[in-house]
């Protein structure tokens, strides 16, 4: 919406495979190199991304784009919708573990790490997003960062984080804030709270224990895929129906519309668990999924009868743990960063 509203047209967008800097540098290359021909007024490039993918769960390799970004003089804008309120300054080591494995997409070592860990990560106070867990808000390539207050904050409403310049130009110029109304008091006073909440050590003792249920889920999950022998030791087969996340996000695959609502269906009126069909266009055809959130106000108990309920299910619908196809992704004149987005923003643009 950002790019359709800026009047960037379709021909200044490109998109680099998802969390691959590898593949970012390829564009960024490109990009530049076209930019030579053109005065330096038009030699911006906006690098967005998001710090953890909603889809997948999976996180973003935030300060290896930002330092590729400073190298092509690039901007970076980091959506931490996501992020706010799960990782904090203090999660800094643990943070690195997590997006070593989130890598494992590209790296087979870390794959297999994943399993073998079953992705306990320990998580202390902080709760202020991703970049702050990577000692990276005051990057020279960062741009802004955008924080919803939807998801862990549990109000509504956003804020934009970037220096005075931007925050004055955005004040000025972008409608969507110009046009709309001011957050009540009793609106700020509760995202207040919340932020309280995140940083202290109430959040810190929810983090703990949201992640801890993270990693009894995986591991249970695989456990029983291992026993079923639908898993059989080989962590990549086990991708093609639980994705690699070590967030509270967590993505079963169902591929195809109709596995996919029928798995949601059973899960909510048989299993009493309230979860929905995420299906294709708004993810890409054949990754549809049931997505879950994992909350820190669920019990083990409830994440073991979710595990049994998944596998029943699963054998009753037959769902075929096929390879997942490759992911061609996202994302800039902008360039986004996640696969599924991309056949969208092409219709749209």
């Amino acid at each position: 919406m950002g790019v359709r509203m800026s009047r960037i047209p379709s021909t200044r967008v490109y998109f680099f495979r998802h969390n691959d800097f590898n593949d970012l540098e390829r564009v960024l290359s490109e990009v530049t190199a076209k930019m030579t021909r053109e005065p330096p007024m038009k030699r911006c490039i906006f690098v967005v991304i998001e710090s953890v993918y909603s889809m997948d769960g999976d996180i973003s390799p935030v300060e290896e784009i930002l330092n590729l970004s400073l190298r092509y003089k690039a901007r970076v804008v980091v959506d931490e919708a996501h992020g706010l309120g799960v990782f904090g300054h203090t999660n800094r080591q643990d943070m690195k573990k997590s997006i070593a494995l989130a890598e494992s997409k590209y790296n087979t070592d870390a794959s297999n790490s994943m399993h073998n860990s079953t992705t306990h990560i320990v998580h202390q106070c902080g709760g202020t997003g991703v970049l702050a867990a990577l000692n990276l808000e005051h990057h020279p390539a960062l741009l802004a960062g955008v924080f919803t207050f939807g998801k862990a904050a549990g109000c509504h409403g956003a804020v934009i984080t970037g220096s005075k310049v931007l925050i004055d130009y955005l004040v000025n110029y972008a409608r969507p804030f110009i046009y709309s109304t001011s957050l009540p008091s009793h609106s700020l006073c509760a995202i207040k709270c919340s932020y309280d909440v995140m940083i202290g050590d109430d959040g810190e003792r929810l983090r703990r224990r949201v992640f801890h249920l993270v990693s009894l889920f995986r591991s249970s999950l695989l456990d029983e895929l291992d026993k079923c022998g639908d898993f059989d030791g080989d962590f990549d087969a086990s991708q093609s129906f639980l994705l690699p996340s070590p967030t509270p996000i967590q993505a079963v695959l169902c591929r195809g519309n109709e596995n996919c609502i029928r798995m949601a269906n059973l899960l909510r009126r048989r299993g009493h668990i309230m979860v929905y069909p995420i299906r294709s266009p708004t993810v890409t055809k054949g990754e549809e999924r049931i997505r879950i959130i994992i909350h820190a106000h669920n019990t083990e108990g409830q994440v073991l009868h979710l595990v049994k309920s998944i596998m029943t299910f699963k054998k009753e619908l037959a769902l075929a743990s096929e390879p997942r196809s490759g992911l061609v992704s996202a994302s800039p004149g902008v360039i986004r960063g996640h696969a599924q987005e991309e056949s969208m923003m092409r219709s749209k643009l």
